[in-house]
């Protein structure tokens, strides 16, 4: 087990906006401005939230036009989302 990496993610997930972004993520693929809208956040903090999730792997992106699109690592965070809610 890569324990540098699991403690990045695990410190990663620790952010209730974090947390919500992958929640919103599990439904279906968003882009920032979506994110943006659903949450009632500002585009900079979605944005440095979602580089945060993209650099430890939490989620891919991918670029339609000028339009950055986000989605869920789905294999790595279902199950750990999954253990979250039955946690809470």
């Amino acid at each position: 087990m890569d324990f540098e990496l699991a403690s990045l993610r695990l410190r990663a997930m620790g952010h209730p906006t974090r947390l919500r972004i992958l929640e919103l993520l599990a439904h279906s693929g968003c882009c920032v401005g979506e994110i943006e809208r659903q949450l009632d956040l500002r585009q900079s903090n979605v944005s440095q939230h979602l580089r945060v999730l993209r650099d430890c792997g939490l989620v891919t992106v991918s670029r339609q036009g000028q339009t950055l699109c986000y989605s869920l690592n789905q294999p790595l965070v279902s199950p750990l989302l999954e253990s979250l809610e039955s946690l809470a």
